[in-house]
């Protein structure tokens, strides 16, 4: 109980520290695929005219596929070694530990501000995916691109992220683990890898952390549980043993 009533606190000082770091700037990279997709609307009208009757669909379909297959396997990685490096370069880890909180507050605190930005960069998506449907409706006519309903980008975007919970949470305890920066990275890079090789897989593909995302984009068929709800449960899992070792370490 002690630790429910201190989790608000530490969370609070938690966002706190995110001010002015990159970590927080790293948010805005989902518009780099929102622009690529924008420039092959503008520049390439003829071929998506001509290919893709569903125009908007198809822009909005392949924004979210290019995010979650390439982009956010670096995002987390990039996001959990930033903020785990704000403590590990100012060696700040004696003095976290020796706070009048229960330790494990730290530990589920940072994974929180880790979601909380993962999830604001996928607003950052569907508003950049949205604004992006809008000015191509208005400087490539040609498209025909008519109604822009939201869900066709929201809801795949909600359901990836449900599914990467798990890769956040092992990348996590990673990147806090181990003071190296390039150990977590290394790590995440490697997991990544073996992602893209596991995702064709319908055996492992379904079950593998970082694979777990473009199958709940193409589930299979006849899947005993979907990969967001799988991801959601392990994560939680994870989350637990990790707090449980973190607040066990002993910090010189």
């Amino acid at each position: 109980m002690i630790g429910l009533r201190a989790l608000p606190a530490v969370l609070a000082t938690e966002y706190m520290k995110l001010r002015r770091t990159l970590a927080l700037r790293m948010t805005v990279l989902p518009l780099v695929v929102v622009f690529l997709y924008f420039l092959l609307g503008i520049t390439g009208t003829s071929s998506l005219v001509r290919n893709n009757p569903d125009v908007w669909g198809s822009i909005a379909r392949n924004s979210v596929s290019l995010w979650t297959m390439l982009m956010l396997p670096l995002f987390i990685t990039l996001e959990t070694s930033l903020l785990a490096g704000l403590e590990h370069t100012d060696r700040n880890w004696k003095y976290l530990m020796t706070m009048p909180v229960p330790q494990w507050t730290v530990y589920v605190s940072k994974y929180i501000v880790t979601l909380t930005l993962v999830a604001v960069a996928h607003v950052v998506l569907i508003a950049g995916t949205m604004v992006s449907g809008v000015l191509l409706r208005q400087f490539a006519p040609e498209l025909k691109v008519g109604a822009l309903p939201m869900a066709v980008v929201a809801w795949p975007v909600l359901k990836v992220t449900a599914a990467v919970l798990m890769a956040v949470a092992i990348q996590h305890w990673v990147s806090l683990r181990w003071p190296s920066f390039i150990a977590a990275m290394g790590f995440g890079m490697c997991a990544m890898v073996v992602g893209f090789m596991a995702v064709n897989s319908p055996e492992y593909g379904p079950w593998f952390p970082w694979s777990l995302t473009l199958h709940t984009l193409r589930p299979l068929p006849g899947a005993v549980i979907h990969p967001a709800v799988f991801s959601a449960i392990a994560a939680a899992a994870i989350t637990v043993i990790g707090a449980w070792q973190f607040a066990r370490r002993d910090v010189a």
